[in-house]
């Protein structure tokens, strides 16, 4: 059953209205009684959070609104386009992340390698060594950077491709 969020209706008539295009006496009545019978607790509508998940019925003679049409689908479709949405954002969010963390890693290996601060530490072995390790330490970060990317993108994918089987 498609379900649509409750948003501070006053009346049954309103949500109707909102769900509904064009509907004639007669149809408003069936359109309210069979919302009432799928939800009861618009009964008591005062009361009803912001929020709240209602039931649609399904009522193959009246249309949709356009724009809630997306709001009608089934529960399962939603969540799963919600989540696939979500799962797409937050792996672009990576990419960018990773890509801005190489740029930064590789401008912090070129001005360890740079001729002015080799120069600089000409004086400190010690010094000369811990930037050997620095710029060690920083190359491994970067490829194990790499590798964790990959490992999430391809999880991101596999998950995205599971949801999609979920819609079925």
């Amino acid at each position: 059953m498609p379900i649509a969020t409750f948003r501070g209706e006053r009346t049954v008539a309103e949500i109707v209205d909102k769900l509904y295009v064009k509907l004639t006496p007669r149809q408003r009545e069936t359109a309210e009684a069979a919302i009432l019978k799928a939800n009861p607790q618009l009964r008591d509508i005062r009361n009803l959070r912001e929020g709240a998940i209602l039931h649609v019925p399904d009522l193959p003679r009246l249309r949709a609104k356009a724009r809630t049409a997306r709001h009608l689908e089934n529960p399962i479709s939603q969540v799963t386009t919600r989540l696939a949405d979500d799962l797409g954002g937050y792996s672009q969010h990576l990419a960018e992340r990773v890509k801005a963390d190489q740029q930064a890693t590789k401008t912090q290996i070129t001005l360890l390698k740079s001729a002015k601060f080799k120069a600089a530490l000409a004086n400190a072995p010690h010094l000369r060594e811990l930037t050997t390790q620095a710029t060690r330490a920083l190359e491994g970060r970067s490829k194990v950077l790499k590798e964790r990317q990959g490992a999430l993108e391809a999880s991101i994918k596999r998950a995205l491709a599971d949801l999609e089987e979920m819609k079925k």
